[in-house]
């Protein structure tokens, strides 16, 4: 008899168990479910989110640097030497006193990249059609070596000289003499415009 109640308890005992769990678990999935399915939110961007124009600049400088420091010097199009050549070229005649290039900055940059590509008549216009390309860094002053940099000068030509590392610039001087000159020094002539990739597509 003791035996009987004891199986007949544990069949009783088994389904009302089994009824209690299974009664409580639809209600702790539905407030499971309640809480942990949030709303989808929307959210559009304004232009605060956005980083500046002048910050994308300076990015685009800093992977150019890292692409002509893998390439070993700046990129150009259309010239017969690269830039680390045409800068030493630059400072090699400047060393040797040549001259012969009065009124003649942009015949002495194009001459030094032994440029194969059509040449422009003034350096504002080899500014202008390097910026046209997308090569152009206006005011910048976080300059490559080979760099063409460009002023406004009181000449509606403008001005272009060579960048050739450590603050200096390889370019022409009234009377025609090719001289090694520290670059802020031609700020006197006019407003510094900008530097470009030399370019002669």
């Amino acid at each position: 008899m003791k035996r009987s109640l004891y199986l007949i308890a544990g069949a009783v005992a088994v389904p009302v168990l089994a009824t209690t769990v299974s009664a409580a678990a639809p209600s702790h999935t539905m407030q499971t479910s309640a809480v942990d399915t949030p709303e989808p939110l929307v959210r559009t961007l304004d232009q605060a989110d956005l980083p500046d124009a002048a910050q994308w600049a300076k990015r685009a400088e800093v992977r150019e640097r890292k692409r002509a420091a893998r390439s070993g010097g700046l990129r150009t199009f259309g010239t017969t030497f690269t830039a680390n050549e045409a800068a030493a070229r630059l400072k090699r005649w400047a060393e040797q006193g040549m001259g012969g290039y009065h009124d003649q900055c942009l015949r002495l940059a194009d001459d030094a990249y032994g440029a194969k590509g059509p040449r422009t008549s003034t350096a504002l216009a080899q500014w202008a059609r390097a910026r046209e390309a997308g090569l152009g860094h206006p005011d910048s002053k976080d300059i490559p070596v080979g760099a063409q940099m460009f002023w406004r000068t009181s000449n509606s030509a403008g001005h272009i000289a060579t960048y050739v590392g450590n603050g200096k610039v390889v370019t022409n001087m009234p009377g025609g003499a090719v001289e090694l000159v520290d670059w802020r020094s031609l700020n006197e002539w006019g407003p510094y415009l900008g530097w470009a990739s030399p370019y002669y597509g």
